[in-house]
């Protein structure tokens, strides 16, 4: 059996109530993709929904809005500000997973280089371009024990509440190495012999993460392209923007942890995740939660995966 559950994730700007970045959820069933051309004639493509089960909310939390600032204004994580929000690849209360902050390169990528040999290097990098929203964590902590009331997401959240493992090496699946990440090594038995690796972080599937414009619609599946014309444009008419991603837990994913723990396989929060990939260790630095969103426990059965479009709005 093969139940698909299928999501968009809002992180819209209110511009009435609520000010700065927050979310919203779309659940549906019947997720099909749908190729066009672009106004300039490119190739794309947009994600639709046959039927729309739920709606739910979601949160940047402070970490989030920290990156978002350091991205924005070429300040490094953690620097100029009042605030050390610290990296899951960090030690208790954070993760400890990915590349360990003794063993980062990342800071060494201060400068840009162009291509052609006469151009001048451009000092004063603070942020690498390479640090970015790459993949996404899910967790079993999102939901109390009933598994039909979700915890809210805090506003001062770093992690989530209890995250998961999409694989471990002793979970007898194949593992993906271009398409998990965030690994944790521990040991088991008695004198901690046999070490296991675990993957906190799954990369985004294809197609890649684009930007859409469009003109908003009450009809979820119409897209109206907003082209080069709005700049004279007299509509009032409201725009919505956001990227789109599309993720997915499949049938493996998760299985190991709950047979360690000897409980049914559920699923009920979910992150976005930034890092900077370290090539030598093949595994991400600076790992941080972009979002959190919680919802009441989807139950996996043998074979179960679930379809996620993820996209994240500014207005």
């Amino acid at each position: 059996m093969n139940r698909l559950i299928r999501a968009y994730d809002k992180v819209a700007a209110s511009e009435n109530a609520h000010p700065g970045i927050r979310g919203m959820v779309i659940f549906g069933r019947g997720k099909h993709v749908v190729p066009f051309k672009d106004p300039y004639g490119n190739e794309s493509y947009r994600t639709v929904f046959d039927e729309i089960v739920s709606v739910e909310p979601n949160i940047v939390p402070i970490g989030g809005y920290q990156f978002a600032f350091s991205k924005l204004f070429n300040i490094a994580l953690d620097q100029d500000s009042t605030l050390r929000v610290g990296d899951l690849n960090d030690e208790a209360p954070q993760m400890n997973i990915g590349v360990p902050r003794a063993e980062y390169q990342s800071p060494l990528y201060n400068a840009e280089v162009s291509t052609k040999g006469d151009a001048p290097t451009n000092a004063g990098v603070n942020i690498s371009a390479m640090n970015y929203i790459f993949g996404f964590m899910m967790g079993d902590g999102g939901a109390k024990e009933d598994n039909m009331t979700a915890i809210a997401p805090n506003y001062k959240d770093r992690t989530l509440f209890r995250a998961i493992p999409f694989r471990m090496s002793n979970d007898g699946t194949p593992i993906d190495q271009k398409k998990y990440f965030g690994r944790a090594v521990t040991g088991i038995g008695s004198k901690a012999m046999d070490p296991v690796t675990s993957y906190y972080v799954k990369l985004f599937d294809t197609p890649r993460p684009h930007i859409v414009h469009s003109w908003v619609s009450d009809d979820p599946n119409e897209l109206r392209i907003v082209d080069d014309s709005v700049f004279s444009s007299t509509s009032s008419d409201a725009i919505e923007s956001y990227v789109e991603m599309n993720i997915s837990v499949d049938g493996y994913d998760g299985r190991g942890y709950h047979a360690a723990m000897n409980t049914a396989p559920r699923v009920n929060e979910f992150a976005l995740v930034s890092g900077w990939y370290n090539r030598e260790k093949n595994d991400y630095e600076m790992l941080r939660i972009f979002t959190h969103f919680t919802r009441p426990s989807i139950t996996l059965m043998e074979g179960d995966s679930i379809s996620a479009l993820y996209r994240l709005y500014a207005r």
